[in-house]
């Protein structure tokens, strides 16, 4: 099965935990982030803090959250109907780092 289309972006912070939102039409698809880079001291993970799905294209979407607890979240969500999902990197004071936040669609 090829991949149809593949969609990134960086999120970069220097401010403790921030996400960012990516969203799209149901598909199959892999959302995956990897910490891209971190300068400071201390602890530095990035992670997927949700996802969203629609399984029916005239129902509501499910949406599956991970909570706030870092240590949750993982690298990597797969669906057969992957609407959305909410990448995440969470920092230290004093620190600073980039993730690396995918999207692979599959036809």
């Amino acid at each position: 099965m090829p991949i149809a289309n593949m969609t990134w972006n960086i999120l970069w912070s220097s401010t403790g935990t921030r996400t960012l939102e990516m969203n799209f039409g149901a598909q199959k698809a892999v959302g995956q982030v990897s910490l891209g880079q971190a300068d400071g001291a201390g602890l530095c993970n990035s992670g997927i803090r949700g996802f969203r799905t629609r399984p029916s294209s005239t129902g509501a979407e499910q949406v599956t959250d991970f909570g706030d607890n870092f240590y949750n979240w993982p690298n990597t969500v797969f669906d057969e109907h992957l609407s959305g999902v909410t990448f995440a990197i969470a920092l230290g004071s004093g620190q600073e780092g980039t993730a690396v936040c995918n999207i692979f669609q599959w036809s």
